[in-house]
């Protein structure tokens, strides 16, 4: 009798555990530049700079959105 209510007492002390850290928050602030990336190299930044690809997305654009 007294083993399973220990196993019941732990059982209780781990979820409540659980619940007091699930409901931690983050601290972390991360402060930005304004108009300055300071993210990963994206590759698509280089690409829109081709004249091809700037034609067949504003092709796609107005595939779309000419009915709006």
């Amino acid at each position: 009798m007294q083993a399973a209510l220990r196993i019941v007492a732990a059982s209780m002390i781990a979820v409540v555990l659980g619940v007091i850290v699930g409901c931690g928050e983050s601290t972390k602030v991360t402060l930005a530049k304004p108009g300055v990336y300071k993210g990963a190299k994206d590759p698509l930044v280089e690409k829109q700079r081709d004249p091809k690809q700037q034609e067949a997305l504003v092709t796609r654009f107005n595939l779309v959105q000419t009915d709006r």
